[in-house]
Order: C-alpha cells, then structure tokens, then sequence
C-alpha cells in the first residue's frame, strides 16, 4: 500500500465519531434496524429502483413514504420534509424558543452495500472501489433543522453537516487533517459512501440512490437549507454562491424562490489528485447558522 492509504488506515479514513446504540458483535444492526444474517435485507424495504444507474452501478432509487405522511402532516411539515424515508422519524419541536424540525435516524442506508458485515443480509460484492478497513454501524442522530433560516455564512465543524433523505449523514467536501478527500473518493462504494473507523457511513458526494446528474431533493443542511442535484427544476445548470447555493425555484418551491443547494464540480488541486474531479454536496461552509445535534461528534 502506499503513503497516502496507510495514513486513510491509520485515521480511519474520517474524522471520529463515537458509535451510538449499535450491537458491536454484528456490525450494520441495532436492536431497531431491521437487519439479520440471513434472508432479504429488510433496509431497503419500501424501495424501488428506477431505470437511472449511475456509472458505477447504483440504481435511482424511489421511496414509498405513504405510511407516515399522515403523520408528519400533523406535525405540520409540507413539501420536501415529505420526501424523507420512513425510517427517518420527523417532528416539530422549539429549542430555545425557535422553532425547528427535528430528524432521528440510525445513518444505515436503504440500499446493500460491501461495506455491511460480510454475514449482514445487506452485505453485497463490489469490486469497483478500494474497501477500506471499517464497517457499517447503526448510529443513534438527533438533529434539529431551524425552520427560519439565518444568512449568516460560517465554516462548517465536525464530521456530521447534514442529513440525506434516507437518513444517512452528509459530510463536508474535506477529509481528515493530513488527507486527501479525492483520495477518499476511491473507497466509495457503489452508490457513493463509506463509514469512518467508528462504522459512521456518510456521504461527501452526490449520493446515487437518491440523486444522479438531476434536480432530484437530496437533504438538509444543519442550517435549515435543502439541497438538491446537479441541476435546477427546469434542467438548467445553477450559476451558485461561494457556498454552494442560491435563490431560485425548486420542485418543492414552484412559484416562490427560495434558497437551495446544489451538487456541485471541484477540481483537486492537491499534486497526488491533481486534476481529478468530484460532485460535492458542499463547500465547507454553511450559508446559515446550524442547529443541534447528539451523535454528531
């Protein structure tokens, strides 16, 4: 191996975070998740794959969440918060007397992948990607997204920066201190993840079972803001902000616009990745101010 892998191995490829509530004899469980070492993998359940697969193998996939629409609507929670998978639990809640939406989830993703324990019903081969030493663990998140945004832009801290629609976490477009995140991205899996040495499987990139060169909705960064594909509602390519965003009509937002992320290209300039480039779900920094979150560090 060379320099750079041994030094992903030594950190575990990113930055730490405790695992939470998962059953460290079988990685890829918890007492909730659903999972066993033997017949279907029950994480994918209210799933279906599309006719879109990205180049690496990964299905588009749609989700069934009609079993707790009801539910969040209660809550009062409309439009794209609608679109998270069941098995990311939703609520409206006040902390410090502003209001918030607040997610729970187990970061597991609804999809198989070679990163599961090699006897989890969710293992599957893969060998278009370096696999790096870690494994997949249930986690235990609890993030709460403000409801009215900020416009106070400031660099994103900590691993955990915000949360995908199937509840697995968004990490930041850099990689541990002394690494290369263009690196990083050899050890992908098939749809665009990977855990860190705790087993907190994450995305940096355009996550492929949720988004693939569209308008798609992606998530929510912990300032309250969503983001979405590679393109605008209407197709187009999106001219964005240093941060990552702009103002602009969405699938979810019609006739107001409204401010969004997107997906977006960067070049490494790094000498050992010179050159490579990468669909990031952000730029290191927040274009509001974000909200809490247990587990995330």
């Amino acid at each position: 191996m060379n320099r750079t892998w041994n030094r992903i191995v030594a950190v575990g490829m990113c930055l730490g975070l405790a695992a939470c509530g998962a059953d460290p004899e079988n990685p890829g469980t918890s007492p909730d998740a659903g999972t066993s070492n033997a017949g279907a993998c029950t994480l994918t359940a209210n799933t279906a794959e599309t006719s879109t697969v990205s180049p690496s193998g990964c299905p588009l996939l749609t989700r069934d969440t009609s079993a707790c629409e009801a539910e969040r609507k209660a809550q009062g929670l409309s439009g794209y918060w609608l679109q998270f998978s069941c098995r990311v639990s939703l609520s409206s809640t006040t902390t410090n007397g502003l209001k918030m939406v607040r997610a729970q989830a187990d970061g597991q993703p609804d999809y198989k992948s070679f990163y599961f324990s090699t006897t989890n019903a969710c293992y599957e081969t893969y060998s278009g990607a370096i696999r790096n030493p870690n494994s997949i663990v249930a986690q235990r998140y609890t993030i709460d997204f403000p409801v009215v945004q900020s416009m106070l832009s400031q660099a994103m801290r900590g691993a955990i920066v915000g949360l995908a629609l199937n509840g697995v976490p968004i990490f930041g477009n850099f990689a541990a201190p002394g690494d290369d995140i263009f690196t990083e991205a050899k050890t992908f899996d098939r749809c665009g993840a990977h855990p860190q040495n705790t087993g907190v499987y994450h995305y940096h990139s355009e996550p492929y079972a949720l988004s693939y060169d569209d308008a798609r909705f992606i998530g929510v960064m912990r300032d309250g803001y969503p983001i979405y594909g590679r393109k605008d509602a209407d197709g187009s390519a999106p001219v964005l902000d240093s941060v990552g965003g702009h103002t602009g009509l969405t699938a979810d937002s019609p006739e107001t616009p409204v401010y969004h992320y997107h997906v977006h290209e960067q070049t490494s300039t790094s000498s050992g990745t010179l050159g490579q480039k990468q669909w990031f779900l952000t730029t290191g920094t927040y274009r509001g101010e974000p909200g809490g979150c247990v587990g995330c560090n």
